[in-house]
């Protein structure tokens, strides 16, 4: 008796901590339900919806997907349950080889969205350690520009980047009406050109929207991480770094051309710049420096900007 009573106790914290990272992974789930054998609860996502059952008996625990399985809901909660998608931090240890990727420039009105894509291994771990390579987050602008050009000079095979500037961001915003699709193309695309040269396995992206399946854009998919503060992984923060620096470069290149200092970010007081570069240079110019579907520029059409 004492033991079917842990058994029901385990299979409620493991039911629990899937309803838990399922809602951080922008699922919606319902309350967790105690049936005779079993603990369940729903989850849904667009219009589609499936069933969690943790069940606890003699044999243990097993926990099973009730939904139609050719449904993408029912496919991309097996890869979660089957650990294709994995969401514990503390227990993920950095893999020794695997394709890291992150972006820069997605909270800029002005400025381009830079993807990269690294391919890191254990043989160039310490170089890397050497380099102080870190959340770019972390680092001041001149730091950053400083170890891309190291990794530029050691490890210019192992990444690529997809820069997406201005006019042709637009362009693709005006077409898809959608930022999280726009990412999903650039990682992809930035992915499966290394995967060309690397033959990795696992693949680690720092979470950017809802987990939409890469089934579709990616040549493999035997482990997929995607989770918050991915940078913590080498691979990830050697990826944040490059795009970060490429950002860089193109606001201090535009600024050189422009006379004036671009600003990072999304203020009120970067919709006082742009509304200055406008009356100077002019609404053509202004448009090829900026993204257009920022509230920003929304701003600036619809009221006075102080």
């Amino acid at each position: 008796m004492n033991n079917q009573f842990t058994i029901q106790k385990q299979a409620k914290i493991i039911a629990e901590k899937l309803k838990e990272n399922l809602n951080k992974l922008n699922f919606s789930t319902n309350e967790l339900n105690l049936k005779k054998y079993n603990y369940e609860f729903e989850v849904s996502q667009d219009k589609s919806k499936a069933k969690i059952l943790v069940y606890f008996g003699s044999k243990g625990i097993k926990t099973i997907i009730q939904s139609n399985i050719n449904d993408r809901l029912y496919k991309e909660l097996d890869h979660i349950l089957n650990g294709k998608i994995i969401f514990d931090e503390a227990v993920i240890e950095e893999p020794k080889e695997y394709i890291g990727s992150d972006e820069s420039g997605k909270g800029d009105f002005f400025g381009p969205l830079i993807v990269c894509a690294f391919a890191f291994d254990n043989s160039i771990k310490e170089n890397l350690l050497k380099l102080n390579i870190k959340d770019s987050k972390e680092l001041d602008n001149k730091e950053i520009i400083e170890i891309y050009n190291e990794l530029k000079n050691k490890f210019n095979d192992r990444f690529e980047v997809i820069e997406i500037h201005p006019k042709k961001y637009n362009q693709l915003y005006e077409k898809i009406q959608n930022l999280n699709k726009i990412l999903l193309w650039a990682h992809s695309k930035a992915i499966n050109n290394l995967l060309k040269r690397f033959d990795f396995n696992t693949l680690i992206i720092d979470k950017f929207a809802s987990k939409k399946s890469l089934d579709d854009k990616i040549s493999f998919t035997k482990n997929l991480i995607i989770e918050e503060k991915a940078e913590r992984f080498t691979g990830v923060a050697a990826a944040s770094i490059i795009a970060r620096a490429k950002l860089v470069l193109w606001f201090q290149t535009k600024s050189k051309e422009l006379e004036l200092k671009i600003p990072f970010g999304a203020a009120v007081s970067v919709t006082n710049f742009a509304k200055e570069i406008e009356r100077r240079k002019g609404k053509d110019i202004l448009r090829e420096l900026i993204k257009l579907h920022f509230k920003n520029f929304k701003d600036m059409n619809n009221r006075k900007i102080q």
